[in-house]
């Protein structure tokens, strides 16, 4: 399976407002890229929290990623550990597709990731 050298994928959560039932959402592929380099995974497995469990007005879905080079056969699967860490100053591409059948407001989406020991976050847009 294809890795970014250095980085190591954990989860992917996705905060949407108000009350939503999982199956009402559709997540796709995340995709990372710039200059030409390009990684993406595939959401393949999810668990949700509604409002009631978050004690917030929000729903929480909880994604595990992988790559799925079948799906993406094109995905050249070369961005840097480089490119990952100064994600704010190289225009790094960061998006996730959402749908569904529902009208619903996505609040945030946030990979979560280690680096050299150190835990990080990536804030991700929706596509």
């Amino acid at each position: 399976m294809k890795k970014i050298r250095g980085i190591k994928i954990g989860n992917l959560e996705v905060e949407i407002k108000g009350s939503v039932e999982r199956h009402n959402v559709d997540l796709g592929a995340l995709t990372l890229a710039v200059d030409g380099r390009e990684f993406i995974l595939d959401v393949v497995q999810s668990y949700s929290q509604t409002p009631k469990e978050t004690g917030t007005g929000t729903t929480r879905i909880t994604c595990e990623l992988e790559v799925d080079e079948d799906t993406f056969d094109e995905c050249p699967y070369n961005i840097t550990k480089d490119d990952i860490l100064d994600c704010e100053h190289n225009d790094l591409v960061r998006e996730l597709f959402v749908g569904g059948d529902e009208e619903f407001e996505v609040e945030s989406i946030t990979l979560y990731f280690e680096a050299d020991g150190e835990d990080y976050q990536m804030k991700i847009d929706e596509e």
